[in-house]
């Protein structure tokens, strides 16, 4: 199949105000707590309203910016978490990002300008009150992220994102009897920067500031 062939795929089961704009975060350098914020906003959206809502057995499963939220959906370092209760939930965790470099020395064409790999990935936990609850929660998400998967890849700058695992079914820890399911996803991005002339040469490193001596 030639490039000319490829048609980007149908975005189904999401929302027009839940567009990412690539001018606004393509503008911004990537870290991983920007590509969590993006996974959560899209997450946030979609349970947002009950017609994006595919599956009738989460037509409850509605999400208010408040306590009164039919599904906790948040961050894993968010404070929140702890007060889930019985409560089905969505979380978000970063996980470890990689470099791996283009070239010896980073350069990417001159002497000034830089550019590496960062391969990283996110898990979605999928949280609730029964098994069945959390695989029904785990093909609602996994079918959102996936079908978004070109407005995310197109938003961040990602050179690929993709499902990478759907996790088993086990019990979450601490939660009083709830049931999760992990979901990873994995990405790559090219970091690149620039630097400029005017910056000052490293002539003299103080060895003193080592050893707090005046």
């Amino acid at each position: 199949m030639s490039r000319h062939d490829f048609q980007k795929p149908e975005i189904t089961n999401t929302k027009a105000d839940c567009y990412l704009d690539p001018q606004r975060y393509c503008r911004e350098r990537f870290s991983p707590t920007l590509a969590t914020g993006v996974f959560v906003h899209v997450l946030r959206e979609h349970f947002g309203s009950p017609q994006s809502i595919t599956n009738p057995l989460l037509q409850n499963y509605v999400w208010r910016s408040g306590k009164d939220t039919g599904i906790v959906i948040e961050a894993s370092s968010n404070d929140a978490l702890m007060n889930v209760g019985q409560r089905p939930a969505v979380f978000v965790r970063r996980n470890p990002v990689t470099c791996q470099r283009f070239i010896i020395g980073d350069h990417g064409g001159s002497n000034s300008d830089y550019a590496v790999m960062l391969a990283g990935s996110h898990t979605v936990f999928n949280a609730a009150a029964s098994p069945g609850q959390a695989e029904a929660l785990v093909d609602e998400t996994t079918t959102l992220l996936l079908e978004f998967s070109p407005e995310i890849r197109c938003s961040l700058c990602f050179e690929d994102f993709q499902l990478q695992e759907i996790g088993q079914v086990a019990v979450l820890e601490g939660s009083g009897g709830q049931y999760v399911v992990p979901v990873t996803y994995k990405y790559m991005t090219t970091r690149s920067w620039t630097i400029g002339y005017d910056l000052p040469p490293i002539r003299h490193v103080d060895l003193r500031v080592l050893f707090n001596l005046e």
